[in-house]
């Protein structure tokens, strides 16, 4: 049996002592050593907010998420900001709430429901790995009913930002191009290496890509010569501006706001720009499989498992057709 410092008299008055010895003699009848449960008590104090969200961020979401940098910034916006210097075991659903209530009385409705969605996942995580029994995250309703984006480009559109595309700088031009012609994600595409182009294809590991499934886009002949273009130049990263040395092109909010003003599209994203190329490929009669092995959506159940045929051959066939479309288009 070892001995348990209560603090200094007079600090410490004699009646407080007599209640904490009392609470201790109960948790030494129950096994319970009173002095491990103090050293966790500070542990949890240590573990404040701003600590832990870093410790989130570099050993779960930037290895696993390639859109980890969505996820520092509103836990560090929203959370990190207001509570960082908090033991993450003083949060309560009440504190959250309040940073929802803020970001609604903003009318920032949709930025709610994604603070709330990575509060939740931040927290979650603390739970597995066992610094917290309870998420304050839990039970709470996102605020604000999204409706699904249902935004697809007309052919008019689609010129207009073809168009714009060729007078900006070279890698944002070629970015937005290969978006159109291979309707990948935006981060995939401006990630683009030149280790990942094999015999006239796009690989991409699981690590690269949204869902961590491989992924293999066979290049039409106009992202070839695009690409070929790009692997001319230094580096491992094919799209980058040399203003960041070898690193992918990112600013993507800037190039949005230059696109808008070139093109005069307005109340469009560039994810609009996938499911333009997806609806595009149906119009063209390219069936909704291969589709889907295209824009590399998770697949479940049995036939995940069990077909491992490639596609190349159709995948290739359908992106041809959907690049020599885009040519009409553009070009008319």
């Amino acid at each position: 049996m070892g001995r348990a410092t209560l603090g200094r008299y007079p600090d410490v008055d004699l009646k407080f002592a007599r209640t904490k010895a009392d609470e201790f003699r109960k948790l030494v009848s129950q096994g319970i050593d009173p002095r491990s449960e103090k050293r966790t008590k500070r542990r949890l104090q240590e573990m404040t907010v701003e600590l832990m969200v870093h410790e989130f961020i570099q050993t779960y979401a930037k290895p696993k998420n390639s859109s980890w940098k969505q996820a520092e910034s509103n836990l560090r916006l929203y959370l990190s900001n207001f509570y960082g210097t908090q033991s993450i075991s003083e949060i309560t659903r009440a504190d959250i709430h309040q940073i929802l209530d803020d970001l609604i009385a903003q009318d920032k409705q949709t930025a709610a429901n994604r603070a709330l969605a990575h509060i939740r996942k931040f927290f979650g995580w603390l739970v597995e790995r066992g610094y917290l029994n309870h998420s304050p995250a839990d039970h709470i309703k996102p605020r604000h009913k999204e409706s699904e984006r249902d935004r697809v480009l007309s052919d008019a559109e689609i010129k207009a930002i073809w168009n714009a595309a060729e007078a900006m700088s070279g890698p944002y031009s070629a970015w937005l191009k290969l978006l159109l012609l291979c309707g990948q994600r935006r981060v995939e595409t401006a990630s683009m290496r030149r280790s990942q182009i094999i015999d006239g294809s796009w690989h991409l590991s699981a690590t690269d890509t949204k869902n961590k499934q491989p992924h293999i886009i066979p290049l039409p002949n106009q992202a070839q010569r695009l690409v070929d273009q790009l692997i001319e130049k230094e580096g491992n990263f094919l799209i980058k501006s040399g203003r960041n040395g070898d690193r992918p092109v990112n600013g993507f909010s800037k190039a949005k706001l230059q696109m808008d003003r070139l093109s005069g599209v307005q109340n469009w994203k560039f994810h609009d720009l996938r499911r333009t190329v997806a609806t595009n490929l149906t119009k063209l009669g390219i069936d909704r499989l291969i589709l889907q092995k295209i824009i590399n959506h998770s697949e479940r159940g049995v036939t995940q498992i069990y077909d491992r045929y490639s596609y190349m051959d159709e995948k290739r066939e359908a992106l041809q057709k959907w690049a020599d479309r885009l040519d009409e288009i553009t070009q008319r």
